[in-house]
């Protein structure tokens, strides 16, 4: 792997941990050590899984083996590993009529806002989009890199 494609998903999972910093900081650490643990590369071969009826979509079997560990870690429920077919059908949940903006960076590509959390990932699982960067609040601007 070249070295500007190793910083890049670096900085990448490290976004991803800052954001989920501000919704349980063991949540964080879990996702961290994980994330260490497995060092994954950021070939695209996207994985699926559900999890609480909700369908989840990766960037690759490697990340969602992170996020596997880190819900094991902090005691959410565990990921099923399943394929695209199983999966689609539960992508969209009905989301709350109520804007709390979230920014999104579809893995390594351009930053959407979304109205919330809940349309977000309706939004990239149904167009099998995984992100790798989530922050609270409207897209700003994007980080150069």
């Amino acid at each position: 792997m070249r070295g500007s494609s190793k910083l890049s998903l670096t900085l990448a999972l490290a976004f991803m941990l800052c954001w989920l910093g501000y919704t349980h900081g063991q949540v964080q650490d879990d996702l961290f050590r994980c994330n260490v643990q497995y060092k994954c590369s950021d070939v695209k071969e996207l994985a699926w899984a559900i999890a609480d009826e909700r369908c989840y979509v990766f960037h690759n079997n490697c990340l969602l083996k992170v996020e596997q560990c880190a819900r094991k870690n902090s005691g959410r429920s565990e990921l099923i590993e399943t394929t695209r077919e199983i999966c689609k059908p539960s992508c969209t949940k009905d989301c709350p009529d109520i804007y709390d903006p979230v920014c999104a960076q579809i893995f390594q590509e351009e930053y959407l806002t979304f109205s919330n959390e809940c349309e977000m990932r309706n939004y990239i699982c149904t167009n099998e989009r995984p992100y790798s960067f989530l922050a609270v609040g409207e897209c700003v601007e994007q980080p150069v890199g």
